[in-house]
């Protein structure tokens, strides 16, 4: 396992992995990251989506007041 696809595991987890992921290796942890982060990408897009559904029940002149109050 080389140290540069630890870190980009780590960078993509926000934090240090897991010891038994040693035991993968490189190509492994590459396609491990990689997975990771389509993950959190289709997460986020589910999660844009949900919200924009959510705020179609606020009339249309309060939704920009609405997400600012809810999301800063």
């Amino acid at each position: 396992m080389s140290a540069k696809a630890l870190r980009a595991l780590e960078a993509e987890l926000g934090g240090p992995a897991p010891d038994r992921l040693a035991d993968l290796t490189d190509a492994q942890l590459r396609e491990f990251t990689d997975l990771l982060h389509a993950a959190k990408a289709r997460q986020s897009e589910a999660l844009e989506t949900a919200v924009e559904q959510a705020l179609e029940i606020v009339p249309r002149m309060a939704r920009g007041s609405v997400r600012k109050i809810l999301f800063g």
